[in-house]
């Protein structure tokens, strides 16, 4: 009996081992060439080869810059003129930022540009048929370079004669599109100017395409420092990933925070930043810094959404007939063609692409904290583009919060039911394609890992269009799991939403009003655990 008994346990085992991890059992292999579109993951390069574009300055130069500025900016506070100081720091950013910088119509100066070797890549590609020996492609695919700065209309022409050439190569007649963030520009501009006829399937992936808030407000100056948000960013585990090498520091200025927020010091220098600094210098400030950064850029343009493009353009470039206006004529000419072209149309793009055959999928990802600068703070989303946007449409409620109880009781009366969220904070029936469009729990914004390519695998080997119910281990509401921040090699899994699995977040949601004895459990709990951190980061 106890030999049978364990017979039967060790057949148990070697089929649990076979099943059980979910993703190593994927073939992820299609039938059709992936085309993988990446946005700014290149490198831009000058006529040398050497890289300019760095969101991160030399110390020299930030060193440079503030000597020069911010005697101005004492001045501006005495004399209540601050010209002096916007002409100033327009001009040191310039200085900072110039080789990356597009001139006033959009286009490269300096011969920058995406590298030898990036564009040496593209040609390796178009040269032979990517297949296996099986005649199957990798379901992550080849990925396409491209200056991810420029009109995106005019970009995409390489990418139609790359498609082309992967059609020639290989004998089909259709490839897959895929895109990560700033990629889905291509995508859309791509079912604009060359239709869908060559294309098995479109694959958006936490696209900032749709509308992203953080170029909105950015672009816009809608700036709020929130305390609340700075205490959801800085404890989250996005901040862990960012600050890997330096947990002690972490765990210091998390609980700095959370003391600072507690005793009100937060509350009171963010208000007297707002009123002393913002208030003041946003207007006169916004638009220097954005052009003399990011804002000739046509690609980034593209992420400010439909509702705000024309109080923005009006922020940065003034009215029409003014000097900045008519200085920036032909790259605003170019601005203006992609929200007639492409913004204003999106929905009826991808309907399009859909009604000639073409699969269309969509992944979002939500459950944390924006940047806690923008008046945007309080939305939902992956840190980068909000939940709402990214899945052109859905209701979501605000980080931290989930979406009223009535409302979800009236949404499941009009039998809306199987598009709420297991968390109650999504309700997929708004968006424009609610049966093409998953949603993914505890995802930072280009986070890799094995589940994407399990789940496309899946999505361009079905034959037929897919939908949320078509695949029962990838259902609408998803959990991405992941081990522990100091793992060596983060291993992503993706799970269906359960009411078990569904808590990812580093906060309480719906949090209750706390009693006076809670508050003050609370505080004394912290100021410990602050001197905790204090000892160790000496220590260090």
């Amino acid at each position: 009996m106890k030999r049978c008994l364990s017979l039967f346990l060790a057949l148990l085992l070697l089929l649990s081992a076979a099943v059980v991890p979910t993703t190593a059992a994927y073939e992820f292999s299609v039938d059709l060439p992936v085309i993988n579109i990446r946005g700014n993951a290149q490198s831009i390069v000058d006529e040398d080869g050497v890289v300019v574009y760095d969101f991160d300055p030399s110390e020299e130069a930030v060193k440079a810059c503030a000597k020069r500025v911010l005697p101005l900016l004492l001045k501006g506070f005495v004399t209540n003129n601050f010209d002096e100081y916007y002409r100033a720091f327009g001009e040191e950013m310039t200085k900072i930022y110039y080789h990356c910088q597009l001139d006033e119509n959009g286009d490269p100066q300096w011969g920058t540009g995406i590298g030898k070797e990036d564009q040496d890549w593209l040609a390796e590609c178009m040269q032979h048929d990517w297949a296996d020996e099986n005649g199957r492609y990798e379901a992550s695919g080849r990925t396409y370079n491209f200056d991810w700065r420029l009109d995106p209309l005019e970009s995409v022409d390489g990418l139609n004669e790359f498609i082309n050439a992967i059609l020639v190569n290989s004998g089909k007649k259709k490839v897959n599109l895929y895109c990560n963030c700033l990629g889905g520009e291509l995508l859309l501009a791509y079912l604009v100017k060359y239709g869908a006829d060559k294309i098995n399937a479109f694959c958006f992936t936490e696209t900032v395409a749709f509308g992203s808030e953080l170029v909105d407000d950015t672009f816009s100056g809608r700036m709020n420092v929130d305390p609340n948000a700075i205490v959801r960013f800085i404890g989250d585990d996005f901040m862990a990933d960012e600050m890997k090498e330096q947990p002690v520091l972490r765990t210091f200025l998390n609980e700095s925070i959370i003391l600072a927020k507690q005793t009100g010091v937060l509350d009171g220098v963010t208000t007297l930043f707002m009123r002393t600094l913002y208030d003041k210098l946003y207007e006169g400030l916004t638009p220097e810094l954005c052009l003399a950064t990011f804002g000739t850029w046509p690609g980034y343009w593209t992420l400010v959404t439909k509702e705000h493009y024309a109080e923005t353009k009006q922020f940065i470039f003034g009215k029409p007939g003014s000097e900045r206006f008519e200085k920036y004529a032909g790259l605003i000419q170019k601005l203006d063609n992609w929200d007639k072209q492409v913004r204003q149309r999106i929905p009826a793009l991808l309907q399009g692409a859909m009604d000639n055959g073409a699969k269309l999928g969509i992944t979002v990802r939500y459950g944390y904290q924006f940047p806690p600068v923008l008046q945007s703070s309080n939305l939902n989303g992956d840190v980068w583009v909000s939940a709402k946007n990214a899945s052109l449409g859905a209701t979501v409620s605000d980080i931290g919060t989930t979406l009223p109880e009535s409302y979800r009781a009236r949404r499941k009366a009009e039998g809306f039911g199987n598009y709420l969220s297991p968390d109650g904070q999504i309700d997929a029936s708004t968006c424009a394609f609610p049966e093409q469009t998953w949603f993914v729990k505890g995802a930072v914004h280009n986070q890799r890992g094995v589940e994407t390519k399990a789940f496309w695998a899946e999505f361009l080997n079905y034959d037929g269009m897919p939908t949320v119910s078509t695949f029962e281990q990838f259902p609408q509401f998803l959990v991405s799991v992941r081990r522990p921040v100091d793992s060596e090699e983060p291993i992503f899994d993706l799970r269906p939403m359960t009411e078990e699995n569904m808590h990812t977040e580093t906060y309480e949601v719906d949090a209750k009003e706390k009693t006076f004895f809670e508050k003050l459990k609370f505080f004394f709990e912290h100021v410990r655990l602050w001197f905790a951190a204090l000892v160790n980061l000496l220590k260090k």
